[in-house]
C-alpha cells in the first residue's frame, strides 16, 4: 500500500518515469522512514497501470538507451490516492521494537557485554540524531509541511530513544539488571510519566 501511495503522490506532483520516482524517493530519503521492499516499485506501477490508476503519458526514444516510458495519474488514480492516504493515516499498529526481546532476557546478560551493547546502541543513536539534524537542516527548511513534519518525529523518537539507552546503561552500570542484585521492589517497579 506503501508504494502505490509514494508512486501516485509524486505522480501528483508531475509526470515521471519510475527511474525519476526512484531519485526523487532518495532525495528525499524516504528509505529513511518508509518500510518497502526493495524492487517493489516497477511492480506497483505495474499494478497500477493495470488498475487504471495511472497511464503513459508518453515514451522517450533515444538509439543509445532503451525507451523510457513517462506515466502520469489519472483521474481514478487521483481518487485513489486519497483513499489511500485516509487508509495509511488512520493504519495502527504495535510498535516492536529489536531491543525488546533482549531486554526479555537482559537479567541472565553478562554486565560487560550488557554495558559495550548500550554503549554502542548509544554511540549510534547520537550519530543517528545528528544526521537528523543535518538532513533537516539541508532538506527540511524547503520540504513540503508533511515532510518536515516527518523528520521532526524522527527527532524526536531519536531523542527518546536515547534517553531511554541513557537510563538503561545507567541501570546498567549499578548492576540493576543482574537477576541477583534485583530488590523486590526493582523487580516490580511502578511505572511514572
Amino acid at each position: 500500500m506503501a508504494m502505490k501511495l509514494i508512486i501516485l503522490g509524486l505522480l501528483l506532483e508531475g509526470d515521471k518515469h519510475p527511474y525519476e520516482i526512484q531519485q526523487v524517493m532518495h532525495e528525499r530519503n524516504m528509505e529513511q522512514y518508509i518500510k518497502m521492499a526493495k524492487g517493489s516499485l516497477y511492480y506497483a506501477v505495474e499494478q497500477l497501470l493495470n488498475k487504471e490508476l495511472i497511464e503513459v503519458k508518453k515514451v522517450v526514444t533515444d538509439q543509445s538507451r532503451p525507451d523510457k516510458t513517462i506515466y502520469s495519474i489519472t483521474p481514478s488514480g487521483k481518487l485513489a490516492f486519497q483513499q489511500l492516504l485516509k487508509k495509511q493515516i488512520q493504519t495502527e499498529t504495535t510498535h516492536f521494537h529489536p531491543m525488546y526481546t533482549a531486554m526479555a532476557f537482559i537479567h541472565l546478560g553478562e554486565e560487560d557485554v550488557i554495558r559495550e551493547a548500550l554503549s554502542q546502541r548509544i554511540a549510534h543513536t547520537k550519530l543517528q540524531l545528528e544526521m537528523l539534524k543535518r538532513v533537516y537542516n539541508l532538506y527540511g527548511i524547503h520540504a513540503p509541511k508533511g515532510s518536515q513534519a516527518i523528520m521532526e518525529n524522527a527527532h524526536e523518537l531519536c531523542k527518546v530513544e536515547l534517553k531511554w539507552l541513557t537510563k538503561l546503561q545507567d541501570e546498567s552500570d549499578q548492576g540493576l539488571f543482574q537477576a541477583n542484585n534485583m530488590s523486590s521492589a526493582e523487580k516490580a517497579r511502578p511505572y511514572d510519566e
